[in-house]
């Protein structure tokens, strides 16, 4: 038996129908949005005056329509929804995140193995943060991006090994804060953000983002949701032992660190970071360096392999590719089939395989400010 909705709780779902699509899709008229969601003309008009006397949606322009110019209306940046903090290994990135989805890098810092050094690093930006942006405290959150296991219902980092983290209480150590503390895998934030805004991965039973960074991490959505798992370790493919003999974990073979550091033995790569050295690495191999080659091919036959893996395991109808480095199939992606082909039935090897849809930008630095207007839409009432 279906549970009927009362009048208020339809209005709720409604309310949050239509500030979900406006924050997922470009600014639109009312009449564009009733369209679009079904709802009924007066029923629009009620939401959007709600959301735009509560703050949340703001008139954005015109749009032309067959009689007259109608006024399209779109969420709001008058506050930040998020204050983030993207940490990797070598680095942690700090932006501010808004309810469109969109977000600003504010500035970037070498990541401290001393977590009490961290902890101060982000006490001084967020008090910076606070000076230059407007809040809003009901709907503002600090969210941490972290390489490891971490229990999000407790806010606790569990184990980080590639940064020497472990047992860390988020919600103590930052609840001085006057926000709102969330904390989340980097793996699960990338996939979160991509079934934000991903309408393949919207419409997949499964997904799969498959994380390559200093390590390896990946992130399991089904039927939309993240899956965690009953200790939050759910699609912690780093640790998947993938040589029986020595016991080496995918991370041995996929890490980009570790990809560097082979190749460094015969190469000087130019740049700083894992992304610019990752760069001079694809020159290199398009010139035809016959070490780099080698070493490269090797490791994309052990991408191949952890490909086959997670077909077989889950049978995603996509898996998405991204991190640290968001271009690998872009580039790699003809070898890369070839050596799945080699190892995999055809019948089964029918998923869409492809890079993230952010670039520029590390996905789970995105799926922090999604993790926010999630949060938020979840306790809208």
């Amino acid at each position: 038996m279906h549970k009927k909705l009362n009048p208020k709780s339809m209005k709720t779902e409604n309310k949050k129908m239509v500030l979900r699509y406006l924050i997922e899709s470009v600014p639109h008229s009312r009449v564009e949005i009733a369209r679009k969601t079904g709802l009924a003309q007066s029923a629009i008009w009620r939401i959007i005056e709600e959301l735009v006397n509560e703050g949340l949606v703001e008139e954005k322009g015109t749009a032309t329509g067959r009689r007259r110019k109608a006024v399209t209306y779109g969420p709001t940046r008058s506050f930040i929804t998020s204050i983030i903090y993207n940490v990797e290994v070598l680095e942690t990135l700090v932006a501010v995140g808004f309810l469109d989805g969109a977000w600003r890098i504010i500035e970037r810092f070498s990541t401290p193995k001393d977590f009490g050094e961290f902890k101060q690093r982000v006490t001084s930006s967020y008090e910076n943060i606070l000076k230059s942006h407007v809040l809003n405290k009901n709907i503002s959150k600090v969210v941490f991006s972290l390489p490891g296991i971490v229990n999000t219902e407790s806010k606790f980092l569990i184990h980080a090994p590639n940064l020497g983290w472990r047992d860390i209480d988020f919600q103590k150590e930052f609840g001085n804060l006057d926000l709102e503390v969330l904390v989340e895998n980097d793996s699960n934030l990338s996939l979160l953000a991509e079934e934000f805004f991903s309408q393949d991965v919207k419409e997949s039973d499964v997904a799969f983002f498959l994380y390559f960074g200093e390590g390896i991490g990946g992130a399991i959505s089904v039927n939309g949701k993240i899956v965690r798992g009953e200790n939050f370790a759910a699609g912690e493919i780093g640790h998947v032992v993938l040589d029986v003999e020595s016991g080496k974990e995918v991370e041995e073979f996929l890490s980009i660190s570790k990809l560097i550091e082979k190749i460094e033995k015969f190469v000087e790569l130019q740049g700083e970071t894992l992304d610019e050295k990752f760069r001079h690495i694809k020159r290199l191999w398009f010139s035809g360096e016959k070490n780099v080659k080698e070493t490269m091919e090797e490791f994309l036959q052990y991408v191949a392999v952890v490909l086959k893996n997670i077909i077989y395991f889950l049978n995603p109808g996509v898996i998405v590719l991204g991190g640290v480095v968001n271009d690998l199939w872009d580039t790699f992606g003809s070898f890369i089939k070839r050596e799945l082909e080699k190892i995999i039935d055809r019948e089964i090897a029918d998923v869409l395989i492809r890079d993230t849809i952010f670039k520029e930008i590390s996905p789970s630095l995105v799926g922090g400010n999604v993790l926010a207007i999630e949060e938020f839409l979840r306790q809208i009432t």
